[in-house]
Order: structure tokens, then sequence, then C-alpha cells
């Protein structure tokens, strides 16, 4: 994909695993079930449901389930309402050394 073909895999692995991080967290957090949208908790139903405990260990055996799920923690910070963040240009920089880096597989 474009994705694969431009970022490394230690950006592109925690967006794969979105969906999966989501499962983890309902099997893990109680809290974080509580704090869904009724919309999340239906279309969590849909993704496969809180994963099992089998699931849970396959998935924390993946080298990038630790950034997945902090990924997954950041993206719903973006449904808070108000929250005050830098400009776009405040991240140009970071974005830019990451398109310029040279591609390690």
């Amino acid at each position: 994909t474009l994705a694969t073909a431009v970022f490394p895999e230690p950006i592109i692995e925690p967006i794969r695993l979105h969906v999966p991080a989501k499962r983890y967290l309902c099997a893990v957090d109680a809290q974080y079930w509580s704090g869904l949208s009724d919309g999340s908790k239906i279309s969590l139903v849909k993704q496969g449901g809180p994963m099992t405990e089998r699931e849970i260990d396959d998935f924390e055996l993946d080298p990038s389930y630790e950034a997945a799920v902090r990924l997954r923690r950041i993206d719903d910070r973006a449904k808070i309402l108000d929250l005050e963040v830098p400009p776009l240009s405040h991240y140009a920089e970071a974005v830019f050394s990451l398109l310029t880096a040279p591609i390690q597989r």
C-alpha cells in the first residue's frame, strides 16, 4: 500500500491494530468499556466484541500492541470537545522527518 511504502512499520502497525486495540481495552479495562459511546459499543459487536483471554494473550505477544493501545487512547481524546491542541504546523517537522527518513524493513 502507499502507506507502507512511505511510512516505516512502527508507524503503520499501531494504526493497523486500531480495532484490535479497542477490543483489547474493552476486555481488560471495565472503565474503557463504560466510556464508549453507544455507537462505538454497537460497532464493537460487529468487530468481534471484547477479546477472549486467548486473544488477549496473542495480542500482547505482538511487538506493536503497546503502541497500538497508546494510539487508541490518544485517538479517544480526539473526541473531547473544546480540547486545545497545537495547530497542524506544530507537527510539520516531525511528519517531514518521517517522510524523509530511510525506510527500515
